[in-house]
């Protein structure tokens, strides 16, 4: 229970801040997702001859499809299936969206698990190492596990492009995260790395971040 006006401020930073996050989380993960998806399944069906059989291909067209459809438990079945019968590509692919069900249908120590699985397979499908990351930090989000979720995010930002947009996104979840875990200073670096380099509304919101953690 937070009990003084300092933790009592965070609280209320943390649910305004976990508020942005999903709402980041819902316009630009899950349109990223989707759409990469869609094209996985065009490659797949292109050029089946990189080890996808016509069945895995088949199999995998209407497993997205109920993923698409937002059918999460149907889908994550469909996935598991995949990732029984067929190795490769198309195991990486299936563990990849086994956590993205799991995450959506709040079974987040699964989510972990497929996400692990697929991030040991990566190199055969790399399309989705980033948002895996991101992955497995939203589900030690509710988890309540924030020094974890703050680490998957430093990881995120090891793997994407320092120009990249999303750099500095996950710069800023590391350092809501680390606050939420209680580590300030950590925090403080993070929120001040996006202060620095960030612009716009996502440089604003370091900020404010950072002058609630001085108070």
């Amino acid at each position: 229970m937070k009990k003084n006006i300092k933790e009592d401020q965070l609280l209320t930073w943390a649910v305004r801040l976990s508020q942005w996050t999903q709402e980041h989380f819902n316009q630009v993960i899950i349109g990223v997702v989707v759409l990469v998806a869609v094209i996985a399944v065009s490659v797949f069906m292109a050029n089946s001859r990189q080890g996808s059989s016509r069945q895995a291909v088949l199999q995998m067209s209407s497993a997205l499809n109920l993923y698409q459809s937002a059918d999460y438990e149907s889908a994550r079945g469909s996935f598991e299936q995949i990732s029984q019968r067929y190795g490769g590509k198309d195991a990486a692919m299936a563990y990849f969206f086994i956590g993205e069900c799991a995450l959506r249908l709040g079974t987040y120590s699964d989510g972990l698990a497929a996400y692990d699985s697929y991030l040991a397979k990566y190199k055969d499908y790399p399309a989705f190492h980033g948002s895996a990351l991101y992955g497995k930090a939203l589900c030690y989000e509710g988890l309540e596990n924030y020094a974890e979720a703050a680490s998957s995010m430093v990881a995120l930002m090891g793997v994407v492009d320092e120009k990249d947009p999303r750099y500095l996104d996950a710069a800023f979840q590391a350092g809501e995260f680390f606050a939420r875990a209680g580590n300030m200073e950590q925090a403080a670096t993070y929120f001040g790395m996006v202060s620095d380099k960030g612009t716009g509304e996502l440089k604003e919101k370091a900020q404010v971040a950072a002058t609630l953690l001085g108070q």
